[in-house]
């Protein structure tokens, strides 16, 4: 891959996959989905938002949305002051989206809504499970030795570690929160 990280070949053995979560070739995609309604739920922050971000250079990884600065983003095309505001505090509410979310907005393989609210009930917080060994974390209900794999591998990962760091840098929750009833 373009990142020079490791790839791995898929369960049909057909498809190699980048490992790296910081992969330029996979950028836009990975920080859509980051954003998405199913992961921290950023309001006003879809694909061609996405995609300008990446584009002026203000954006490489999902850590950096934490980063950004209000006249930084109004100075995009199709952004003015108020659209630039609206997204910064988008951005800075999702910060206490929970673990169950953030989980979800790492990407990992087979770990989507339902794993992640499965994954963040039992571990609380995000150091734990990523202590958690694969013997483990097969002990959990609807966690298999295949997305266990994957999910320690997604931890060991540097380019994941660094993606870790820079948002608890940028104080975004790495704990369970209670989920409001309706």
């Amino acid at each position: 891959p373009e990142c020079g990280s490791p790839v791995v070949r898929g369960e049909d053995g057909a498809a190699l996959r980048c490992t790296s979560p910081e992969c330029p070739a996979q950028r836009l995609r990975n920080i859509a989905h980051f954003a998405s309604r199913e992961a921290m739920d950023i309001e006003g922050l879809g694909i061609s938002v996405c995609e300008s971000l990446i584009n002026s250079g203000l954006v490489k990884t999902a850590s950096d949305l934490y980063y950004l600065e209000p006249q930084s983003v109004a100075a995009l095309e199709r952004m003015g002051k108020k659209s630039a505001e609206n997204l910064i505090a988008a951005i800075e509410n999702s910060k206490e989206a929970g673990l169950a979310r953030l989980l979800c907005a790492f990407g990992i393989r087979q770990v989507g809504q339902k794993a992640s609210k499965v994954l963040a009930a039992h571990y609380e917080e995000l150091d734990s499970l990523k202590a958690a060994t694969a013997e483990e974390l097969t002990s959990i209900p609807d966690i298999g030795a295949v997305t266990a794999g994957f999910i320690t591998d997604w931890f060991a990962n540097p380019q994941s570690q660094h993606l870790i760091e820079q948002l608890r840098l940028a104080g975004v929750s790495f704990k369970t929160r209670e989920e409001k009833k309706d």
